[in-house]
């Protein structure tokens, strides 16, 4: 009913049309009022709407000759020619003619770009659209079709130039967006182009290749979490996407590497984990591409270097085989994930067999393979495999520097690996690694020289390097740095590049240099266990580290732990090395309290001939833990009897060491008789004359006057002279104090006069400071602060002294206290410039907060 009645309404209006066009027959927008109802009237049948269209474009060409000025009607006649009686010329002469009329017509132009890119015309286009586009500034369908023929050309910059004006005319088109960002990202606008593309997200979040370029370029900028989570909303939009998985891959690997960078081996291992099945569903979704199995071959290649030896709870009793079967699991692992990298690499060079890089690939997997295996690759008669692969690579590009590298580093021929390095220098004299490399094999053949040269060589080009870092910081004899800078520099290494060979070095430098507690040394030796597990050294300095941060129970852990790798993994085993780690183990267990066990450690290495002055001090203060004076005296007696065959450095330890157990064991009169004895010549050393002048300060009677003069001509430095001033104002404390009341005053003296040698000395001023605050008077309280100095590069954690936030806290209250004692006043009535309440308290939240960063 409702269909007849539309149909009723039509014809009626079709009359009255016709009637108008009948009455009127020159009037051109009458034929074009009724050509256009004509061409818009639908019927079932399609011989009768094409026979409708006929009639319209009649009315049509009416219309046009009428009104020659009417781009509308040469609009619908292009449409007639294009559609209906698929006349290409006299369609493309009516659009033509249409846009001439009005440029902003984006059907007529949009129509008219089709049919020239149809008939391969390109430049024609892109001349229609300029022409366009020159004839009006809202001719926003040239500009847009103007940008995309651009875009296609590659001509990244004119691209953006229409692009931008097409925006402005269709805000909400992603298409346009989506094509600006590909231009600003082709240009390296890559902020601009993260905008588009995220402009496009916005208008439509299914646009798959926004979201896997905005991933790529965040990869690109190392914003590598943003990228992966432009790869996740790709694959859940499309899970079949290859681009979107191997961007996924690409991302974990590459967050993976700055993991492991930062020391975060096990999150760096599980990012590899699931990079590693990404990559491997890539492969099944496209297996015939090479790169997506070079991919995967870098990702199990990291994943084997990256894997870190995860140390269980070890108790101090420690199963030999269970330690050796862990290691054992851990290198079979890594091995594994090595040789699977290395088949992928092999798949990826079937594919593509002219990439050279691929070879290089290969080689180095071989080599890690070769490593982990322990195999025996020093046959000077045979190329090794790592080798040929190398050689591979550099068939095909004998000119790439990378390549000659690569190949000294695989290879195992000192000459070969020379002649590399060189060659790879002559392609490019400013190969920083080349240089490093250089100075490596030179090290290693004992030209400390040419080493020396070539790692500043490395240095000078690339100081992001690690390698000339940690050449230069064990380059001691040839540069004779201080151990400081020897530190400095391999700490430099290891923040670089955290690799166990570099992380054990700075922990033997921090031994030397007294930084074993450093917080950056634990974090580093940690990592050095984990991936040098079978390196007994690995293990031993990290028992050294955590007992100089006092965790005993650890350091005997890591200490057993170092006793077995040596018993497993070493081929030769030295009886020194087996007794440093026995020290090691009887000197920890005694800090622990666990003297018993000590003794033991002891016992069993006399039982073997191996217990030194070290074992002989160790076995001594571990018998007197557990009560045995008697034996722990004859045990003294030994050590004192050996005495004069020893070194001047062992023979001072021990020396020192007689004096202090001494006076422990059998107190101070029997210990001033017993040195008294002593030839004068074993106190000629700065150690023992500080024992030595310790007992003297405690001794009223001053017996050993003749013996403490003479050894204080050895103090070398101004520190240890410093040290002795603040030792002697202890003395004067002591001795010439009342019964009732240590004599401050006579200390305080003391140290004021050594302040005017030493003025920069901290210890005498920190000292200083704590008499001055310690006194009875109080009135000296103000001037505490005064004398101490904040010195971060200062340890105040010895046992006995206090540290310099101490004293300042304790000043600053007690110069508050004294000033309000009087209770007839609400104020402060200290001279001196006193903190109120609240500033007292600000300062003493001061000190804390220092003390807690130089922690």
């Amino acid at each position: 009913m409702e269909a007849q009645e539309e149909e009723g309404k039509n014809d009626h209006v079709l009359r009255k049309l016709q009637e108008s066009v009948d009455s009127n027959p020159d009037d051109a927008s009458l034929h074009f009022n009724l050509g256009v109802f004509l061409w818009e009237k639908e019927e079932q049948e399609e011989e009768e709407e094409q026979e409708w269209k006929e009639k319209a474009a009649e009315h049509f060409v009416r219309s046009a000759k009428l009104n020659p000025q009417n781009g509308d009607a040469f609009r619908y006649l292009g449409h007639y020619y294009a559609r209906v009686s698929v006349d290409t010329q006299r369609a493309f002469k009516c659009y033509q003619r249409s846009v001439t009329l009005n440029p902003n017509d984006s059907d007529s132009g949009e129509a008219l770009c089709d049919l020239l890119d149809q008939g391969g015309k390109e430049t024609l286009e892109i001349g229609v659209c300029r022409e366009a586009s020159e004839k009006s500034p809202r001719a926003f369908w040239a500009f847009r079709r103007l940008g995309y023929l651009k875009l296609h050309q590659n001509k990244w910059s004119e691209a953006v130039q229409s692009l931008q004006h097409a925006i402005r005319g269709y805000p909400s088109c992603a298409d346009l967006w989506e094509a600006l960002g590909l231009a600003y990202q082709r240009l390296g606008m890559f902020t601009a182009a993260i905008k588009s593309y995220g402009r496009v997200i916005e208008l439509e979040d299914s646009r798959i290749f926004a979201l896997v370029e905005s991933g790529n370029i965040f990869l690109m900028l190392g914003s590598f979490r943003k990228g992966i989570e432009q790869f996740r909303q790709a694959l859940e939009i499309s899970p079949k996407s290859v681009s979107a998985h191997y961007g996924l891959a690409s991302g974990l690997l590459s967050l993976s590497k700055e993991c492991t960078n930062l020391g975060a081996f096990r999150w760096g291992t599980s990012l590899l984990e699931e990079a590693s099945k990404v990559a491997k569903s890539t492969t099944c979704l496209a297996g015939n591409v090479s790169c997506i199995w070079k991919l995967h071959g870098d990702i199990q290649l990291a994943y084997a270097k990256c894997l870190p030896w995860l140390e269980e709870n070890w108790n101090l009793e420690i199963d030999e085989e269970a330690f050796s079967n862990s290691i054992l699991n851990w290198k079979r692992s890594c091995c594994l994930s090595a040789i699977s990298a290395n088949y992928s690499y092999q798949r990826a060079l079937h594919l593509a067999p002219w990439q050279a890089n691929i070879y290089t690939d290969i080689a180095i997997s071989s080599d890690l393979i070769c490593s982990l295996k322990e195999d025996d690759k020093h046959n000077p008669n045979s190329w090794q495999l790592p080798e040929k692969m190398s050689l591979g690579g550099l068939l095909l590009e004998g000119d790439n520097n990378e390549f000659w590298v690569t190949l000294g580093f695989v290879s195992d021929h000192n000459a070969l690996k020379q002649h590399a390095c060189i060659r790879g220098l002559q392609l490019d004299v400013s190969l920083a690694v080349a240089w490093a490399c250089l100075g490596k094999l030179y090290r290693k053949e004992g030209e400390k020289q040419l080493a020396r040269q070539a790692f500043d060589s490395a240095r000078s080009i690339d100081p992001s390097l690690a390698l000339p870092w940690a050449g230069m910081s064990a380059d001691t004899h040839a540069r004779d740095p201080t151990t400081d800078e020897a530190y400095e520099s391999c700490l430099r290494a290891v923040q670089i590049l955290p690799v166990a060979e570099f992380q054990i070095g700075l922990a033997k430098l921090a031994l030397l240099s007294g930084h074993l507690s450093s917080s950056q040394v634990f974090g580093a030796i940690q990592q050095a266990v984990q991936h040098a597990p079978y390196y007994p050294e690995s293990h031993n300095l990290n028992g050294l580290v955590c007992e100089a941060r006092c965790d005993y129970q650890s350091a005997v852990a890591s200490y057993r732990l170092a006793r077995c790798a040596i018993n497993t993994f070493s081929g030769s085993i030295l009886k020194s090395h087996l007794r440093d780690i026995s020290f090691n183990i009887a000197r920890s267990l005694s800090k622990a309290g666990n003297a018993l066990d000590a003794v033991q450690e002891c016992e069993d290495l006399k039982k073997e001939g191996l217990l030194d002055a070290q074992g002989l001090q160790i076995y001594a203060i571990s018998l007197w833990q557990i009560g045995e004076n008697d034996i722990a005296l004859s045990v003294a007696r030994d050590l004192a009897a050996s005495v004069s065959a020893m070194e001047q450095a062992s023979r001072a330890a021990s020396v020192s060491f007689i004096c202090k157990f001494l006076y422990k064991i059998s107190g101070q009169e029997s210990a001033i008789i017993s040195i008294l004895k002593m030839p004068k010549e074993l106190f000629q050393n700065s150690k023992i004359s500080f024992v030595v002048s310790a007992i003297h300060a405690l001794d009223e009677s001053n017996k050993l006057e003749s013996v403490v003069s003479s050894s204080r001509c050895f103090l070398a430095s101004n520190e240890e002279i410093a040290r002795m001033h603040c030792l002697v104002a202890l003395g004067k404390l002591v001795k010439q104090g009342s019964e009732h009341c240590l004599g401050f005053e006579n200390g305080v003296h003391h140290l004021r006069k050594a302040l005017h040698m030493f003025p920069n000395s901290v210890l005498i001023r920190n000292l200083l400071g704590y008499l001055l605050l310690s006194s009875q008077e109080g009135e000296d309280a103000h001037s505490a602060s005064r004398c101490c100095i904040v010195d971060p590069s200062h340890s105040p954690n010895k046992e006995g002294s206090k540290s310099v936030f101490e004293i300042l806290g304790a000043g600053a209250v007690a110069c508050f206290a004294s000033s309000m004692s009087n209770k007839k006043f609400s104020f402060p009535t200290c001279r001196y410039p006193c903190m109120s309440g609240l500033g007292a308290i600000q300062q003493l939240q001061k000190y804390h907060n220092l003390f807690l960063l130089c922690l």
